[in-house]
């Protein structure tokens, strides 16, 4: 009976040993966390079986892009006067103002004058290297003489004299600054002018002439937008041209007379002149006025 007891209570023993020892053995497992803060997670097993994640580190924040000051750059100060009027038309003076008309019909011929018809133009800057200039002008005379003789009033009405004229161009810039430019102006203009002398019991007369000029121009064209105005500008320029002028007269048949004409032509080549600067005050000028 003794031994029977002392049996049970070795067995006892061992029972509550056994889950000990397997306690203080076995390999532990768990899980460690690293501290917040440290920028880095991840799990790590213990009992030969370690698994980690990668460290992930946030992006730092974009940096804030720095924003220079705009620059103040006042419109147009960039811009020569020029190139404000490309594209833009202007009205001025072409160059041209006489033409040869004949005074009658004499002994010598035609007798040689000249009818005022200033040519008016348009100039128009195609692009900022080369325009078109064209021009039209006329002029024309007409009057009467009155003699009172007592009572008597005779009124005679003096010949009226027409000229036509007109005027074509290319004006080339060859180079410009602010305020001016530098062209060159290859140019062509032609004129007519005619006028009929009638008179009582006598012969009619048809008188006229013409002209015509071939050439070239260079100079500058000065526009004043140092003081604000750029569509205002003065052009002077010098020329070669060849330059025919003819002046005719004619008397028609009359009774037994028969028709009589005459000519006189004159030719020549030589430099031109267009206007000069200081003519603002005493004659006309070849002055540009640009629309807005």
């Amino acid at each position: 009976m003794r031994k029977g007891l002392v049996f049970a209570a070795l067995a006892a023993a061992a029972l509550a040993a056994t889950p000990a020892l397997a306690q203080d053995t076995a390999p532990p497992t768990g899980t460690t966390t690293t501290p917040a803060g440290t920028g880095a997670t991840g799990t790590v097993s213990v009992g030969g079986d370690t698994s980690a994640t990668t460290a992930t580190t946030p992006p730092d924040p974009p940096a804030r892009p720095v924003t220079a000051a705009p620059a103040v750059v006042k419109e147009g100060d960039d811009i020569s006067d020029h190139e404000k009027v490309v594209g833009k038309f202007a009205i001025g003076y072409m160059g041209i103002n006489q033409l040869p008309i004949s005074t009658g019909l004499g002994a010598n011929g035609a007798g040689q004058g000249t009818l005022s018809t200033p040519v008016i133009g348009m100039r128009y800057w195609l692009k900022e290297s080369m325009g078109l200039d064209l021009g039209l002008g006329f002029g024309t005379t007409f009057g009467g003489t009155t003699v009172t003789n007592g009572n008597v009033e005779t009124t005679t009405s003096a010949p009226a004299g027409l000229g036509v004229a007109i005027h074509g161009g290319v004006p080339l810039v060859l180079g410009h600054q602010k305020h001016y430019k530098f062209l060159v102006i290859p140019e062509l203009n032609f004129g007519i002018t005619s006028r009929t002398i009638e008179t009582a019991n006598q012969p009619d007369q048809h008188l006229g002439g013409w002209r015509l000029d071939l050439g070239a121009r260079a100079g500058a064209e000065i526009h004043f937008g140092f003081i604000g105005l750029p569509q205002l500008s003065l052009q002077a320029t010098i020329g070669l041209a060849f330059r025919r002028q003819v002046w005719t007269a004619s008397r028609d048949a009359f009774n037994a007379a028969p028709e009589v004409s005459a000519s006189v032509s004159q030719n020549g080549i030589g430099t031109t002149v267009q206007s000069d600067p200081w003519a603002l005050f005493t004659n006309n000028i070849s002055a540009l006025y640009y629309f807005p």
